[in-house]
């Protein structure tokens, strides 16, 4: 039987969202319509943003839109149906507390299924962080990957890396890893929800981002398929 996860994070107020400069994002109804001859309900999105919720990015983000290739140069064939490893690791801060801890290379190696990864491959990291998309404290509190832990990853050469929490770096102490992923062409997609939710070691994700021209990422929704 065939089961469907969709580990997009949902888009509503109070959300978690990246610090200013970086707005935030509100739904408010569309004014009356003055030249139409009864009512219409529509939504403004106000305050959406190209890292808006779950998201799928290019190295452009890294480098400027100008010395790389944008999101919309992708062929949407691409992201369909890609093989696709989630590698659930122990969860880390369970209870949301102040403080932020480091996701390791053993972490990594003690999954399961950690021997399934094929180069290619999209591989997302699984903490459990996704159920506190909506909590304060989402992105002070979450895990980080350490140096380490990221060249591992790079090393397995996959096609997109993404986790369920949003920041990678530890911004108080950085590790530094960005510009050896970036180097890698890897494209990026997060933070992603329910990745707890898989149990097969080998899934397909299939990820579509808004089509949109002159950026290096777009809000997308992307599913996991297990069969």
């Amino acid at each position: 039987m065939t089961k469907i996860i969709d580990i997009t994070g949902i888009m509503q107020e109070g959300m978690w969202n990246y610090e200013p400069p970086f707005p935030k994002f509100k739904v408010k109804s569309l004014p009356e319509v003055s030249w139409v001859d009864k009512d219409v309900f529509c939504e403004i999105f106000e305050g959406m943003h190209s890292q808006t919720g779950t998201y799928l990015e290019t190295p452009a983000h890294y480098y400027g839109n100008n010395k790389s290739y944008l999101l919309i140069d992708v062929p949407v064939e691409k992201l369909v149906d890609i093989d696709c490893v989630v590698l659930n690791v122990e969860p880390k801060n369970p209870e949301n507390k102040p403080g932020r801890v480091p996701i390791t290379v053993e972490d990594l190696e003690k999954c399961s299924n950690v021997n399934c990864i094929k180069e290619g491959d999209a591989i997302l990291v699984g903490s459990g962080w996704g159920k506190y998309w909506l909590d304060e404290g989402y992105l002070l509190n979450s895990p980080y990957f350490t140096y380490d832990a990221m060249m591992w990853l790079i090393d397995k050469k996959p096609f997109i890396l993404g986790s369920d929490f949003a920041r990678w770096e530890n911004l108080e102490k950085p590790e530094g890893f960005f510009s050896e992923f970036y180097a890698a062409n890897i494209l990026m997609i997060g933070p992603c929800i329910d990745l707890e939710k898989v149990t097969k070691p080998r899934v397909k994700m299939t990820v579509l981002p808004l089509k949109i021209s002159g950026t290096s990422c777009t809000p997308c929704r992307a599913i996991i398929v297990e069969d």
